[in-house]
C-alpha cells in the first residue's frame, strides 16, 4: 500500500484541473506544506505510472501557445523554462511543433501584427506603429521581425 495516498490524491486532482510540470507539481505541493520525503514519494509513483511527463506537457504547451497564441518560439522557451521544464526538452519540443505545424515564425509575426493593425486603424499611425512594436516585443519576438512586420502591415 501506497502511504501518501491523500496527497498523491491531491496531486492527481490537481492535475486533473490542469497539465502541470514536475517543477510546478512539486512546488504546489510544498505550497500546502507537504514533507519533502512524501513530495518525492508522489512524484516517483506519478512518474512511473506515467500521469507526470515533462517532455509531454512541454510538447502540449508548446503547441498551445505557438499555434493557438501566436506567441514566439522565444517567449515560449522562456515560459517553459519559468515552469521548471529542462532546457532540451523544451528545445525539443518547441523543434517538433514548429516541424509538425510547418510553423514559419515570420509568417506568424507578421499575422499577428495584421490582424492587431487593424484595431489600432483610429489611432494616429505614429502612435498606432508605437503599440504595435510593444505588442509584438511583449509577445517575444525578436527586433528584426517586428520591425519588419510593422514596416509591412503599416506600409499600406
Amino acid at each position: 500500500p501506497f502511504p501518501h495516498l491523500s496527497t498523491y490524491n491531491r496531486a492527481l486532482d490537481a492535475l486533473a484541473r490542469r497539465s502541470r510540470s514536475m517543477s510546478e507539481l512539486r512546488q504546489w505541493l510544498r505550497e500546502r506544506e507537504v514533507e519533502a520525503a512524501e513530495i518525492d514519494d508522489v512524484i516517483t509513483r506519478l512518474l512511473a505510472a506515467g500521469l507526470l511527463d515533462d517532455a509531454r506537457y512541454a510538447l502540449s504547451f508548446a503547441r498551445s501557445r505557438l499555434l493557438d497564441r501566436k506567441l514566439s518560439k522565444r517567449r515560449v522557451l522562456a515560459e517553459l523554462s519559468r515552469r521548471g521544464v529542462a532546457r532540451d526538452l523544451a528545445d525539443a519540443a518547441v523543434a517538433q511543433v514548429m516541424e509538425d505545424e510547418g510553423v514559419d515564425e515570420f509568417a506568424a509575426v507578421e499575422q499577428v501584427a495584421a490582424r492587431k493593425w487593424k484595431s489600432l486603424a483610429k489611432l494616429e499611425r505614429t502612435v498606432a506603429v508605437r503599440r504595435l512594436t510593444a505588442f509584438l516585443a511583449r509577445r517575444g519576438y525578436d527586433g528584426d521581425a517586428v520591425r519588419r512586420a510593422v514596416r509591412s502591415v503599416s506600409a499600406g
